[in-house]
């Protein structure tokens, strides 16, 4: 009996692979399957969202609607695995000392949030969409697919503590690529639309770049300094 004591007690000091964490990405999964018996066609559009660089506005109109439950329930998902991978490295980085996870829910919720109202407030002064509302729609589904892609990471840094250094490597080279394929798929919309290169610089650095910079400044402040390269 002693042993398996022990083991339990451990698990306990692990915050990593608690309770909690297997519930969420269980509950990540159930949102998965759901998605895919009820709605299948969401794989071939977030596909598409990948491989293409413009998407017909039939397709965003359909397919891309906030009012879809399914649609949703996969930027449900995406907030939930985005922000469990945030949190798994900010407890790697300081054990002690690190934000809970609901404050990475309620960052990534509120970036993802304004970015949308930006966007939208842009197009409506501007009294023209010029690649606004597809540039969202993809910036949206390129969001869903990040999410998705940290959810097997996220798994295998709760329960494989051996491969937790690599792989919060490999989850923050997965974010960084996609987060430069948005920008690059948004000067491409942009410019394909018409719009003049200064301004989607412009737009990049203000409301993309400048934000995330910001995050990482905070999130770095709010380590000690011990923990801080």
């Amino acid at each position: 009996m002693e042993p398996i004591e022990q083991a339990d007690r451990l698990r306990t000091l692990d915050p990593l692979n608690a309770e909690w964490v297997t519930l969420v990405l269980l509950v990540v999964l159930i949102a998965l399957a759901y998605t895919n018996i009820n709605s299948p066609r969401k794989w071939r559009l977030l596909a598409q969202g990948m491989f293409r660089m413009r998407l017909g506005r039939q397709t965003l109109r359909e397919e891309v609607d906030l009012q879809d439950r399914t649609f949703i329930g996969l930027l449900v998902v995406a907030i939930a695995g985005l922000s469990l991978f945030l949190w798994q490295g900010a407890v790697l980085l300081d054990p002690l000392d690190h934000p809970r996870f609901h404050w990475f829910v309620i960052g990534v919720t509120t970036v993802l949030l304004v970015q949308g109202v930006l966007l939208r407030s842009i197009a409506t002064v501007s009294d023209s969409d010029q690649g606004m509302t597809e540039f969202l729609s993809t910036g949206l589904l390129l969001f869903i697919l990040t999410g998705i892609a940290l959810i097997p990471i996220a798994a295998l840094v709760a329960y494989r503590s051996p491969w937790r250094p690599v792989l919060l490597t490999v989850g923050m080279v997965v974010v960084a690529i996609l987060v430069l394929y948005r920008w690059v798929r948004g000067a491409w919309v942009g410019a394909s639309e018409g719009v003049p290169l200064r301004y989607i610089i412009i737009y990049l650095c203000a409301a993309e770049i400048v934000p995330i910079l910001l995050l990482i400044h905070t999130w770095r402040s709010m380590l000690p300094a011990s923990s801080q390269p």
